[in-house]
């Protein structure tokens, strides 16, 4: 059974420290053993493209970099505070070997009841009135680990964006997931990118204006 954290209250500042948040004013890197930084102030999101006047955030899982790449941009591009989702056991190039039946991704995604651990405190992605979630497409859907983050926060008062990286599943199926697994939570429309493609990122911006 899932643990459901809590949020702060939305009008306030988000609470406490996180160690995966960037601030944008300094650096887009984020690796697992980011220091805690400083949020952004108060009033980031008021002219965030793709969403005006609300305070908005990317949060993502990245196994092998490419999601990772799309959400850094995404991130500069709507001046977004940024969350990676960080797995208490990181996936290895073994783990993440999609030909052996065996390895632990697949092994996952056969579990309808796998909920990989998160390693880092991501409860202050509750604070935001919109998350651009990125995830790569395992399986044709996302992730367990997505699972595990929506189900230990308490998001229902968050729209969600989703986003994917995939070489040629869609989106499609992952978003209509999601909103059958999670009908009380806002997840409204998706974009599954090929690449950190500056222009294509833009385009789906301007899109949800």
């Amino acid at each position: 059974m899932a643990f459901l954290v809590g949020c702060a209250d939305k009008s306030g500042e988000n609470s406490g420290t996180n160690d995966s948040v960037i601030n944008n004013s300094s650096t887009t890197e984020n690796t697992s053993d980011a220091t805690e930084t400083e949020s952004v102030s108060e009033d980031n999101g008021s002219e965030q493209d793709g969403f005006p006047n609300m305070k908005a955030a990317v949060v993502y899982f990245s196994g092998t970099g490419n999601t990772k790449a799309v959400a850094e941009v995404m991130a500069e591009k709507t001046e977004a505070d940024i969350y990676e989702i960080i797995p208490s056991e990181e996936y290895t190039d073994v783990d993440l070997n999609y030909n052996d039946n065996n390895c632990r991704a697949n092994k996952e995604q056969n579990d309808d009841t796998s909920r990989p651990e998160i390693r880092n405190d991501l409860s202050a992605t509750c604070d935001y009135d919109a998350i651009y979630l990125g995830y790569p497409i395992w399986w044709g859907t996302v992730p367990r680990i997505i699972q595990t983050y929506i189900e230990q926060y308490d998001l229902s008062d968050v729209t969600i964006y989703t986003f994917c990286t995939s070489g040629s599943s869609g989106i499609e199926r992952s978003i209509q997931d999601l909103q059958e697994w999670y009908p009380d939570i806002n997840i409204v429309s998706g974009k599954r990118f090929d690449g950190a493609d500056e222009s294509d990122i833009q385009a789906w911006l301007d899109s949800l204006n």
